[in-house]
């Protein structure tokens, strides 16, 4: 399985075409140790447009989920918690969002790089 996270930027999308996130280079390491890939806001898009099949996931709370997502995600709630351990009956429900397809791409996106 490739799992791609995708970072939610906030403020307009053309802010990231002008310049860089100071942030971006830490994150991108970060990434490589942890053994995932970040994708742009302009990667993600040309992801979709692909038609590969994409299991988007929305980490936040379903609040903000609600208040609006990108297409066709599913909202699954991750708290920093989670990432040390996370409980059997929440562990089963995130392998049924992630299903029986194990090659698929998945793109994780959030508020926040955490």
């Amino acid at each position: 399985m490739v799992l791609v996270f995708f970072l939610m930027i906030t403020g307009s999308s053309t802010g990231w075409a002008k310049e860089t996130p100071v942030w971006w280079p830490e994150a991108l390491s970060e990434a490589d140790k942890e053994g995932y890939a970040l994708a742009s806001p302009k990667e993600v898009s040309e992801l979709y447009a692909s038609g590969k099949d994409l299991l988007i996931l929305d980490v936040r709370p379903d609040y903000e989920y609600r208040a609006g997502h990108l297409p066709e995600a599913k909202n699954f709630e991750i708290h920093l918690g989670d990432r040390l351990q996370m409980k059997p009956d929440k562990k089963k429900a995130f392998r049924e969002i992630l299903g029986q397809e194990k090659d698929r791409l998945i793109i994780v996106y959030c508020r926040s790089f955490r």
